[in-house]
């Protein structure tokens, strides 16, 4: 039997897709045609193609009780069978798993992935409604990134992940935070692409069986591009910090969000008085972002500290 071979450069390369993306999973395609038989949802990849090579089916139309309107996606991890998709976080190739992503996989005459779908702005959230039943230990995602090619590469401008490991019966609204960097704060993405899966990778803990539903997907809010615009003050000391910081506003202000430089987000430390002091003596040396936000959690002031050992 002929393996069909993803490779590492497949994995993460974004390109555009010609097929119309439907955040709302009411349209389903041929995932790879000419077999119509094998359908994804519109605009999205899946390893339902890999049917043609002995892995079970793993995403399916779910219209019994769907999310909203009439379809929902229903994301089972299964066995990988005759192929090789190298796992981004551990050496070696991802066996077990049962995943949703926007774009195409391409199985004929070349195979491989196409990621990623034309986005233009700076969206604050990506919402939707999910449900899970997980194997014991194991745990559902969604990520989202926002790129921007830059003449020779692209730039991820902003991160946004949900996870949750409960299993839920029926469907509830949940949504995740894009986190911008700050490196990027006058550009605009062109491209969206957003991951849901079924089962964590990680860390070991992919359980054949996991089933993740989604629906209703749908970007809202705006990240301003001004975003050295802050309101009122923010005073940090020491800077660079050991042991503690704090953080005191002129203005009112609910509370302090802190990510590391990749964007990954380290706490929400709520402030009392318009101040709060944190702990850093367990943070690792470095850089870290910090954003004050106010009682709605906008952003009304950010800034950088470092922490030393």
């Amino acid at each position: 039997m002929k393996k069909i071979i993803l490779s590492a450069t497949a994995i993460f390369a974004f390109a555009f897709n010609s097929a119309a993306q439907d955040l709302m999973f009411e349209t389903w395609s041929a995932a790879a045609p000419p077999f119509a038989t094998i359908l994804d949802p519109s605009g999205w990849a899946t390893l339902n193609a890999l049917n043609l090579v002995g892995t079970d089916t793993s995403v399916f139309k779910e219209t019994v009780a769907p999310g909203q309107g009439l379809i929902s996606a229903k994301i089972k991890t299964v066995k990988v069978v005759g192929a090789a998709i190298p796992s981004p976080y551990t050496a070696g190739n991802i066996d077990t798993a049962g995943i949703l992503v926007m774009g195409k996989i391409n199985a004929f005459p070349t195979p491989g992935l196409t990621y990623g779908k034309p986005l233009s702005g700076r969206p604050a959230t990506l919402s939707f409604v999910s449900k899970y039943t997980p194997m014991a230990g194991d745990s559902a995602f969604v990520l989202a990134y926002l790129t921007r090619w830059n003449g020779t590469s692209r730039d991820t401008i902003a991160y946004g992940k949900y996870a949750t490991g409960i299993a839920t019966t029926t469907f509830a609204a949940n949504s995740l935070t894009m986190n911008y960097d700050l490196a990027f704060s006058s550009v605009w993405a062109d491209t969206m692409l957003v991951f849901a899966s079924s089962s964590v990778y990680s860390h070991p803990g992919a359980k054949i069986g996991s089933t993740f539903y989604i629906d209703a997907m749908s970007w809202s809010g705006y990240n301003g591009i001004n975003e050295n615009e802050n309101f009122g003050s923010v005073s940090v000391s020491p800077n660079p910090a050991i042991n503690n910081i704090s953080f005191t506003s002129s203005v009112n202000a609910n509370a302090v969000k802190i990510l590391d430089i990749a964007g990954r987000k380290v706490g929400i430390f709520l402030m009392v008085g318009n101040a709060v002091t944190v702990q850093t003596s367990l943070f690792n040396a470095g850089m870290y972002i910090y954003n004050v936000l106010n009682e709605k959690k906008q952003v009304i002031n950010r800034g950088k500290f470092e922490v030393i050992k």
